[in-house]
């Protein structure tokens, strides 16, 4: 019976030591640069988030205007469901990484500046090299 019970032991304690593997625990990395007027836009909020029914055709990433219709805007909605949170640096730099959503593989970046905000899209399989995005310069 010691026998056993030292068996069962070590077998835990050995699967208990391994390292966790977690599937689907991709992050993909964002970076950009937020300007207004020219100059850096600091301490702007940066949120991700999740865009379930879009379909983008190109990985131009842009202000997405409400107001005009080829801009798809009805996929986005500000549904609440940030996945990443961050703020600008005093040289207007965004610097994030998210995970990789299970249902979606589009995402929308909302910049908040005080009461403003303006939502760019979108990051997809267009724009996305080796789990990275560069979005370049947004003017806010």
């Amino acid at each position: 019976m010691k026998k056993i019970l030292l068996f069962i032991f070590t077998v835990l304690l050995l699967t208990a030591c391994r390292d966790d593997y977690y599937e689907g625990d991709e992050r993909i990395i964002i970076e950009g640069k937020v300007l207004y007027n020219n100059l850096p836009l600091t301490n702007a909020e940066v949120r991700v988030y999740p865009v379930y029914n879009a379909t983008p055709n190109s990985g131009v990433i842009s202000e997405i205007n409400y107001n005009n219709p080829e801009n798809n805007a009805n996929y986005y909605s500000d549904n609440g469901n940030t996945i990443s949170k961050t703020y600008t640096n005093n040289s207007g730099i965004i610097s994030l990484s998210i995970p990789r959503n299970i249902n979606t593989s589009v995402y929308a970046i909302k910049i908040s500046k005080g009461y403003d905000s303006k939502v760019y899209g979108y990051i997809s399989h267009y724009n996305t090299i080796n789990y990275y995005v560069n979005l370049g310069t947004l003017n806010y």
